[in-house]
């Protein structure tokens, strides 16, 4: 429906009338259908009960009682804020609604993560047969049986099954090999390609005329197995009640590393750093699956004499071994994930052709049809993955093949320009580590890897340094705290992280004035009065911690100055921050290093609007009281604010919130609300302020107070205006009447 117009819409983005939609539905509607046209031209429907039918008023009903529920479970932290309305009491009802950012990730359970390395598995007594279909794939085929010929650390026999490849060297390259080792390999050769799913009947109809008790291994000519691989995979088999079992993969759908889904490319050894690290890690039991995976699956001959082939009906592959695992669940066996086992798949992540798009798309409706609990229950273990730790421990292996030297950031789930940087520094580099704080738990760890985020969560600190192990070297990288449960110990945390026996280097980034004081913004009971003295009595710069004990601002300087004096490095992002740190720790050597990112804003001509424009988020500490103020005094003068406002602060009707934006959007706000000057009413020193320099950008008058960040910016540009905050009475006037639209006008017309 891109045709339909909504001029409403694409005007404010610049787009010509024709662009956008709407769509009008009538309250007598009872069902919605949305008709989604497939690649292969099909069209599928989904119906969408109307809000005001039966089945929407029930859904609406249940989610009123779950708030409501929600809503008396967080009545005592909402008695906490009214009492001591601080950042931590605000947190704390985030976490019971379920709202806060760092909710993310599963528990982490520590016994995967052993100590001490734990002895190999034990090796399967019967000799382990390997079925390996053959089609084409000539030089990934050699690479895959040279791993089989050196790897197999137990008795084993291989049965090639070679399906009329149409590359004529497989075949002739093939019957060399195998006659050189005759009596271990087993050559089976198709007339007429078959297809991946009668290659492997082919190889079960000879397995079960030749006889033997040991395992059978389903083996791709493009899994890669690692030394000391087969007993490991087979080693559950022992449990007569396993009917399958599979390692985990970059590859594997479920059991893909680093995280659930079709996958990733590996470069050459980091199949073998994952690896290393997958056999370190033990947890019994292993975690069942609602399925096996058959690039790489070991298989019970137990449960293959009552299942003793696959479903030809899945023709040239995908879901024939879902079909075979759902049969035998149904006949009481279970199918095990081996953690412990990291096999490469170096083709599974690609979704290939269409035609094989289609293969997949109808057997996955098949499944869907024959078993319709089966994706409820692929759905319930992705939501629960009792793969989460060890599929965190093997992301984080290979975030350190990407990253020898790998960067640690300690940061809060606030969002705001901290987190904006952060990104930004991730964005660059191959891969990276965010600790969060002000979660669920006091540990969230996010791994960013290969254009993926695996997040885990716990108390556990010594959990969290056992996880970083793999990494030849730490950077860790304060970056912000704000939200911890208990703030003053974050210093000795986070060196706690630094092993003496690498070379792991200690930073700072300032992004607020954390390590100065408990108020990051460094205002006190009268708002911003210069750095505060350690031994203050003002109760803003003092704080308690969860057991009920009070610290003064000079035990929390002698904490967090610990950190500072550890750091290799203590990056400020303007002269001002670096100042004020300065005179907390003297003597500590701060870079100033701006932060650079282009300003996606286009310079206007004055503005023939008489508005004033506020950029970016207000509360208290960005000037939201300031700007009531003035509005209150002023009803006549309209004020825009782009950006949200604090909710617990009410502002007159004359203030206009427009509410989230993007940066490239501000030109054209700007001119579509007729802004003819910016305030930046910010009054803390703030450490950056990005969005002082976006206004500015606008090539508009700028006014703001002459401290900080923001201060330092405006001083540095011709359209921009500061004064001084001090004496703070009237002075909320003194920066209106620097850029008051009459005064403006005045000029303009002079």
């Amino acid at each position: 429906m891109p045709d339909l117009p909504r001029p409403d819409v694409s005007a404010l983005r610049g787009g010509p009338a024709d662009q956008g939609f709407s769509v009008a539905i009538p309250a007598t509607a009872r069902q919605i259908t949305l008709d989604l046209m497939c690649e292969d031209g099909t069209v599928q429907s989904a119906p969408i009960p109307h809000p005001s039918d039966p089945v929407g008023a029930q859904a609406q009903g249940r989610l009123h009682r779950a708030f409501l529920r929600d809503l008396c479970r967080a009545l005592p932290a909402f008695l906490r804020y009214a009492r001591d309305p601080t950042d931590r009491a605000k947190a704390d009802i985030k976490r019971v609604l379920g709202l806060e950012l760092a909710s993310r990730g599963a528990d982490l359970e520590r016994a995967w993560l052993l100590e001490e390395p734990k002895t190999a598995a034990a090796a399967p007594t019967d000799e382990v047969t390997i079925l390996l279909p053959v089609f084409n794939a000539f030089d990934l085929l050699k690479r895959c049986l040279s791993r089989v010929e050196q790897h197999t650390d137990v008795n084993w026999h291989l049965v090639l099954v070679e399906d009329a490849s149409t590359d004529r060297s497989v075949r002739p390259w093939l019957t060399q090999w195998a006659k050189a080792r005759v009596g271990r390999v087993t050559l089976l050769c198709q007339e007429a390609n078959q297809g991946f799913v009668a290659a492997v009947n082919t190889g079960l109809e000879h397995l079960q005329k030749s006889g033997g008790t040991g395992p059978i291994v389903l083996l791709n000519s493009d899994a890669m197995v690692p030394p000391n691989w087969a007993s490991r995979l087979c080693a559950p088999l022992s449990d007569p009640s396993v009917a399958s079992v599979t390692p985990m993969s970059n590859a594997a759908e479920i059991l893909s590393v680093p995280s659930i889904g079709p996958g990733v490319s590996l470069a050459e050894g980091e199949a073998a750093q994952i690896d290393t690290i997958a056999q370190g890690l033990g947890a019994v039991p292993l975690p069942e699956l609602p399925t096996g995976v058959g690039f790489c699956m070991a298989l019970s001959r137990h449960w293959l004499e009552k299942v003793p082939q696959l479903d030809p009906t899945f023709g040239r592959g995908y879901g024939e071994e879902v079909d075979w695992c759902q049969k035998t669940r149904a006949l009481g066996a279970h199918h095990l994930a081996q953690p412990a086992l990291f096999v490469e798949h170096v083709g599974g992540q690609s979704f290939g052709s269409a035609e094989k798009r289609a293969r997949i798309r109808a057997a996955g409706a098949l499944i869907s049809r024959r078993y319709p609990r089966y994706d409820a229950e692929v759905q319930r273990f992705i939501a629960n993955d009792a793969l989460a730790t060890p599929r965190l421990a093997l992301a984080v292996a290979l975030a350190a093949a990407r990253s020898p030297r790998m960067p640690v950031f300690l940061a809060h789930a606030l969002g705001g320009g901290a987190e904006a940087a952060l990104r930004a520094e991730l964005s660059g580099r191959p891969a990276g580590i965010v600790l969060r704080v002000g979660g669920q738990r006091r540990w969230l760890i996010e791994v960013h890897v290969a254009d993926e985020i695996v997040t885990g969560r716990t108390d556990d600190l010594d959990l969290v340094r056992r996880l970083l192990a793999p990494a030849k070297a730490l950077d860790l990288i304060y970056s912000c705290g704000v939200g911890d449960s208990d703030p003053i110990g974050l210093p000795a945390a986070l060196l706690s992280l630094r092993r003496t026996d690498r070379a792991d280097r200690m930073m700072m980034r300032l992004h607020d004035y954390f390590p100065l004081s408990p108020s990051y913004t460094l205002m006190g009971r009268d708002g911003f009065a210069g750095v505060p003295a350690p031994d203050t009595s003002d109760p803003c710069h003092i704080i308690r911690r969860p057991d009920g004990t009070h610290m003064t601002l000079a035990d929390w300087r002698a904490a967090w100055g610990q950190l500072v004096e550890a750091c290799d490095e203590i990056t400020s992002f303007s002269q001002a921050s670096a100042d004020l740190f300065s005179q907390a720790f003297e003597g500590a050597n701060v870079t100033v290093r701006p932060h650079v990112r282009p300003v996606p804003v286009r310079p206007l001509d004055t503005q023939a609007g008489r508005r004033i424009g506020i950029l970016g988020n207000l509360n208290i500490q960005k000037g939201a009281l300031l700007i009531r103020e003035l509005a209150m005094a002023r009803p006549r003068q309209t004020f825009v604010v782009i950006g949200h406002v604090d909710s617990t602060i009410p502002l007159p009707r004359n203030v206009v919130i427009h509410g989230g934006y993007d940066r490239d959007e501000i030109t054209e706000l700007t001119e579509l609300y007729g802004i003819r000057a910016w305030l930046m009413p910010a009054v803390w020193p703030e450490t950056f302020s990005f969005a002082t320099r976006e206004a500015l950008a606008t090539g508009l008058p700028v006014a703001g107070f002459s401290l900080g960040a923001q201060g330092e910016a405006l001083r540095d540009a011709p359209n921009g205006i500061t004064v001084p905050l001090e004496p703070k009475s009237g002075a909320a006037a003194r920066l209106f009447s620097t850029i008051d639209p009459d005064r403006l006008h005045q000029v303009a017309a002079e």
